[in-house]
């Protein structure tokens, strides 16, 4: 047995790591917050747990045993409510760091924490990395940025532990390009100058896996090679097919959470991790 693996929040990526770990002979903990998911759990991981970070009572004895951990919660609802986000990213993150603090056990651990690059909001479409400041005149940047300052505080415990800034994902099941060719001739009501980041689950699954075996400390994103605006992926999407374009609002809706950066993957890549999938538009981002 290679050692023994934890995963908090078995959702799509969740998941996909612990399976992952399974593979290549790791004993894994998988936790869920829904009893319906755990006879899935069962199929994927030695060991299914239902945990629910910053419930009362809840059992951590789990983190006992581990070596490695990664986080991946995320709030169950699609829309931004504050207050699942509150309830996730506040008292849920920092029930469990508390936790990792506490644990009953010398033996070593790293953390992978899994956040959003979308934490740099509106930079304008300028060049970003981790030095960049994060955009808090957002609420749910600002409650994500205090939940990466949480788990990074686990370095002065002598837990190490990184943070993972994802793009959006795509990848089996979630096949975005095909998403945004569906919208071919459409208006969509989102600006479409703006830049967001991407990653295909594959890459973010080994970036764990880098990030694990490097020990990594600190922030890093974990985002593919693509810097294009949202009209021009879509653009270059349809024009393989020979679709109508897609055609996107120039403007900002109220109040909406606003994404616009060029993310760079460069520290990452200092280290030796490059994504083996550098856009959706490799023929081989659907697998």
């Amino acid at each position: 047995m290679a050692g023994s693996f934890g995963v908090v929040g078995c959702g799509y990526v969740g998941a996909a790591a612990a399976q992952h770990f399974a593979q290549i002979g790791f004993e894994v903990t998988g936790t869920t917050t829904s009893p319906s998911r755990l006879q899935e759990l069962c199929s994927i991981v030695d060991h299914p747990r239902i945990y629910r970070a910053g419930a009362p009572h809840s059992d951590t004895s789990f983190l006992d045993s581990l070596d490695g951990l990664l986080v991946a919660i995320a709030p169950t609802s699609v829309s931004m409510e504050e207050d699942q986000y509150r309830s996730v990213y506040g008292a849920g993150v920092s029930a469990l760091v508390e936790a990792i603090k506490s644990r009953q056990s010398s033996r070593p651990l790293h953390v992978s924490y899994l956040s959003s690059a979308g934490v740099y909001g509106n930079q304008g479409g300028e060049v970003c990395d981790e030095s960049t400041p994060v955009d808090r005149s957002n609420s749910a940047n600002a409650l994500l940025a205090d939940a990466e300052s949480a788990v990074l505080s686990l370095n002065d415990f002598g837990t190490s532990s990184c943070v993972l800034r994802l793009g959006g994902i795509y990848g089996p099941n979630k096949d975005i390009a095909s998403f945004i060719r569906s919208a071919s001739g459409q208006m969509v009501p989102k600006n479409g100058s703006h830049i967001n980041a991407w990653v295909h689950l594959h890459d973010i699954v080994h970036g764990i896996n880098f990030a694990f075996d490097q020990r990594l400390q600190g922030l890093y994103n974990l985002v593919d090679d693509l810097q294009v605006s949202r009209r021009d992926l879509s653009n270059m999407l349809c024009d393989e097919h020979g679709l109508a374009p897609v055609i996107w609002d120039n403007h900002d809706r109220p109040d909406s959470r606003i994404f616009n950066a060029r993310v760079s993957n460069g520290k990452l890549k200092g280290l030796g991790f490059n994504p083996s999938v550098c856009s959706m538009l490799d023929p081989v981002a659907a697998v």
